[in-house]
């Protein structure tokens, strides 16, 4: 598996059963000849955006291969990996594993999917759309690792940055499953590139910690909800525990604003206050959106977003809900 998130980088991701952490494959021997190099074949596969299969023949070893790369499309039409397969030109080519590319906007807050990555997760051709929210990806990952790196990468994304980590993600039929993901930041600073890889057939999906299934299970009973929150379109970038039930906040791009448009103006102000070092800051009485036409008056308390040794982010905010009443 070859990331190639963005032009100039091609990394080796994974080598049969074992994940790598992103080699170049120009310093590593990835081809079994040194006389067939596989940069062409990857730089021909990302120009034309077709499968490439060849036989082979090195001259210094008098024998041939069979060299068969796979295009891992993105949503905008880009080769986000190449699945390549090197094997004796009569031997079967093995099943792939389920890959997609997806592109997680930092100016939209929205991911911009294909339909592969709907379908690794179960998602039926019928029920797929072409943008996401960050939430409902997250939602999905029982736990993911290098937590504080992913945000980093996909909240304050810079030239250069790298990262490849694993999700534990929820299957539709139930199952967990353990994928791998790379993630590039786009050279135009939009958003990130990201290559989905499911490794399932190796590696067990790993398991919530300790702290965070406590974290899930002690707010559970208190029907009190805290998400990392983006404030100039008041929508829920992650939540930090379990989502509540009583809350339409899932596609809210597609079925309508979590925040009711009356109370826009008083939590913008409640973020002004926070910034100038209010802290924490309560609004009462906001309509949040419950689902059709129904709305929900809650309690808001707002705190700054902030990574370790880092300054909190201008534009998102820790926020816990409560429905202020009975839900009627």
């Amino acid at each position: 598996m070859i990331e190639t998130l963005v032009e100039g980088a091609a990394t080796l991701v994974a080598s049969g059963d074992e994940a790598k952490e992103l080699t170049s494959i120009r310093s590593r021997n990835v081809s079994p000849a040194a006389d067939i190099l596989v940069e062409p074949i990857v730089e021909h596969v990302r120009r034309t955006r077709e499968p490439f299969d060849r036989v082979l023949r090195s001259k210094k070893q008098g024998r041939s291969w069979r060299y068969y790369a796979w295009p891992i499309m993105g949503p905008f039409g880009d080769v986000h990996g190449i699945q390549l397969w090197i094997g004796n030109p009569d031997e079967e080519i093995p099943p792939r594993r389920l890959t997609s590319g997806v592109f997680w906007s930092t100016t939209e807050w929205l991911i911009y999917q294909t339909w592969e990555s709907g379908e690794m997760s179960g998602t039926l051709l019928e029920d797929w759309v072409p943008t996401a929210l960050s939430s409902d990806y997250i939602s999905r990952a029982i736990h993911f690792e290098k937590e504080r790196e992913f945000l980093e990468i996909t909240l304050t994304p810079k030239p250069g940055m790298a990262l490849s980590t694993w999700f534990a993600v929820r299957h539709d039929h139930g199952h967990a499953m353990q994928w791998q993901a790379v993630l590039r930041p786009a050279p135009d600073g939009s958003g990130v590139m990201v290559l989905y890889h499911d490794f399932s057939d190796v590696y067990s999906p790993s398991v919530p910690t300790l702290a965070e299934l406590g974290l899930q299970e002690g707010l559970d009973g208190s029907n009190v909800h805290v998400a990392v929150f983006e404030v100039q379109r008041c929508s829920v970038v992650l939540w930090i525990g379990r989502a509540p039930q009583w809350l339409e906040w899932q596609y809210a791009h597609l079925t309508g604003p979590v925040v009711h448009p009356d109370d826009l103006p008083q939590l913008h102000a409640s973020a002004r206050r926070i910034s100038a070092g209010e802290v924490p800051h309560t609004v009462d009485l906001v309509q949040l959106h419950r689902g059709d036409d129904e709305w929900v008056k809650s309690s808001v308390t707002m705190r700054p977003f902030q990574l370790k040794d880092r300054p909190a982010h201008a534009e998102l905010m820790l926020i816990q809900v409560a429905p202020a009443g009975d839900l009627h």
